[in-house]
């Protein structure tokens, strides 16, 4: 299956540790047998409101194709971890190829 995992970070751990956290999540899928698809770094971005004290997080995008037990374990993961301050999976058709206007990593055009 297809899915689109976005999910936020707080603001206050440093950019290596966040960068990790989101490795070692990177890493669980092409382990399991899933692959990565895709994946965006939206870097450090104020937030709407504030979430647990926090008002700026780190946004990561991920698009891949695993089993669903991945996401559900660790989904179970997130909730018990206080640095992660949203995350969600949405089960998707297909995967735009190209970079969202969001993706601190894109090339522009010129």
């Amino acid at each position: 299956m297809l899915y689109e995992s976005v999910f936020i970070l707080s603001g206050q751990i440093s950019p290596k540790s966040a960068e990790k956290k989101f490795n070692s999540f990177t890493e669980k899928i092409n382990k399991s047998g899933g692959k990565i698809l895709k994946t965006e770094s939206w870097g450090l971005r104020s937030l709407a409101y504030k979430i647990n004290k926090n008002s700026k997080g780190y946004y990561y995008l991920i698009n891949s194709d695993c089993d669903s037990k991945i996401l559900n374990e660790f989904n179970s993961i997130v909730k018990q971890d206080d640095e992660f301050l949203r995350f969600f999976n949405l089960k998707i058709k297909s995967i735009d190829k190209n970079p969202s206007q969001l993706n601190e990593n894109k090339v522009e055009n010129k």
